[in-house]
């Protein structure tokens, strides 16, 4: 009796922690890994900064996806705003690039690296990060990938 009174416990212990978590993912959606985080985008946005920081790493650009799609949607035809907040932030980590230079010189298009931040205009109060999935195809981008991985992971830790 013991036994599954222990049991029960753990397993409502469980289900608390995962609906106490404020963070979904990594899941693949078409050619990225999303996280979903209910949270505030600039907070996200600057925990993300903050941590490509710690590693020493400079943020090189940030590109405001979303301003340039609402400034330009009335140029287009059947434009419907999608995103709410929508941001990619670019930046290089040195030797993983020169590892990827040295590898093809071609791969210069993999540089600057992204994570992706954006609110849906459905749903603003949930904030997704993302980034490419990896290209398998060149091995130095797997390193990368992990960067990215990473950084995302320990940014989003004060979310779980």
């Amino acid at each position: 009796m013991k036994a599954i009174t222990t049991l029960i416990l753990l397993l409502g212990f469980a289900a608390a922690q995962t609906a106490s978590s404020q963070v979904v993912g990594p899941e693949e959606i078409g050619p990225a890994l999303v996280w979903t985080v209910q949270g505030d985008f600039r907070d996200i946005k600057q925990d993300i900064v903050t941590t490509i920081e710690a590693k020493g790493l400079v943020v090189s650009y940030t590109a405001y996806a979303a301003n340039m799609l609402a400034r330009t949607s009335e140029a287009v035809e059947d434009a419907k705003p999608v995103y709410d907040q929508g941001e990619s932030i670019l930046f290089c980590k040195a030797d993983l690039s020169h590892e990827l230079a040295q590898q093809d010189p071609h791969n210069i298009v993999l540089c600057p690296y992204s994570i992706s931040l954006y609110t849906l205009i459905d749903a603003p109060t949930i904030t997704y990060v993302s980034v490419r999935l990896p290209a398998l195809q060149v091995p130095a981008y797997i390193a990368v990938h992990d960067l990215l991985e990473q950084i995302v992971e320990q940014a989003l830790e004060w979310y779980r």
